[in-house]
């Protein structure tokens, strides 16, 4: 009996969790239209210095996700970060934070975990899918420069505005998605002269612009050249999302001026700046994933429960659940 054909839209930790648990009852092709796989557990690699740009931990509470890293961190390809959390106030003042569960990370940069898990997956990258259409052999993919299929059923595990707007799903999943909310970010990416002292290692910060800021070479087996990853509030990177990127930069840049004083702002050798549309999950999907039977379409990721790495692999797993018997049949 032939096995049924399953796209996959994003390699992001959702996609890639699910292509790996479904890739024995079917034929599963996984797209993403980045250069690379991972989604927001990214790495810039610049010419002084290295930045996770993107999630800049994750944390292991789920025990089938600790059993499914468990190779990875036999292997060291995920570590403990251990530098100590910090939170930052406006006024200087700066407290410890206690940690309620270990801080992980890929290693030697956060896109080590989602490159290992896409070992052995039919992956299309650079690979951009614009619409879907249905016949009658199932759907076919459009893409910039091709149609790709037909395939039994199709998922996506895109930021929810984006399945929004690409899957056909029923009025009822388009209802539900409406009421999903994210938010943007923006990254600040500073590299430092050898030897320069960071404000912080690893610190959420109390401040309308800035809600984070951590030294990129704070991380287990990371380059040693110096490097800071800042990152925007939430709330304002939504306000200035359209705002051009060099009045973004100008204004980060400034906040943290003031923010450390102290800091030796001629340290800095290059500053870079990474746009987020879909960042953060203010209000979450509140069900593990969308299934829509009848048009054999179906979405998954961290928006469903969650804004945690592992969300996304709780999402896809749940959904694999649900998957699973009916691909088993053929079906």
């Amino acid at each position: 009996m032939t096995k049924p054909s399953v796209a996959i839209i994003g390699a992001g930790i959702a996609g890639l969790t699910l292509a790996r648990r479904l890739n024995g009852q079917a034929r599963v092709t996984l797209f993403d239209k980045s250069r690379g796989t991972g989604g927001r557990m990214a790495t810039r690699r610049g010419e002084r210095a290295a930045f996770d740009h993107g999630a800049q931990y994750f944390t292991i509470r789920d025990s089938r996700f600790h059993a499914a890293l468990e190779p990875f961190l036999e292997a060291g390809q995920v570590q403990a970060w251990a530098s100590a959390l910090m939170r930052l106030g406006t006024d200087g003042t700066a407290e410890r934070l206690a940690d309620r569960a270990p801080r992980f990370v890929g290693v030697p940069s956060m896109t080590a975990l989602p490159k290992a898990l896409a070992e052995g997956l039919d992956l299309r990258l650079g690979c951009q899918i614009l619409s879907l259409q249905r016949q009658a052999d199932g759907w076919h993919l459009s893409t910039s420069g091709e149609t790709c299929g037909p395939f039994d059923l199709v998922v996506s595990t895109a930021p929810a505005p984006q399945t929004r707007l690409l899957m056909p799903f029923a009025r009822t999943e388009l209802q539900a998605l409406d009421a999903v909310r994210m938010n943007g970010c923006f990254t600040l990416m500073l590299a430092l002269t050898q030897g320069t002292q960071p404000p912080a290692e690893a610190a959420q910060v109390a401040h309308p612009i800035i809600s984070w800021i951590g030294a990129n070479h704070s991380k287990p087996d990371r380059d040693a050249a110096p490097a800071l990853v800042i990152h925007a509030n939430n709330r304002w990177a939504d306000q200035h999302i359209e705002t051009p990127v060099e009045t973004v930069r100008d204004a980060m840049l400034s906040a943290c001026r003031s923010l450390f004083p102290g800091f030796d702002w001629d340290a800095v050798l290059s500053v870079d700046l990474h746009r987020w549309r879909h960042a953060n999950v203010d209000v979450p999907l509140g069900q593990p994933f969308l299934l829509d039977a009848d048009r054999r379409l179906a979405a998954c990721g961290d928006w469903c429960l969650g804004n945690r790495v592992e969300a996304a692999f709780l999402s896809a797993t749940a959904l694999a659940d649900a998957l699973e018997p009916q691909l088993a049949k053929g079906s």
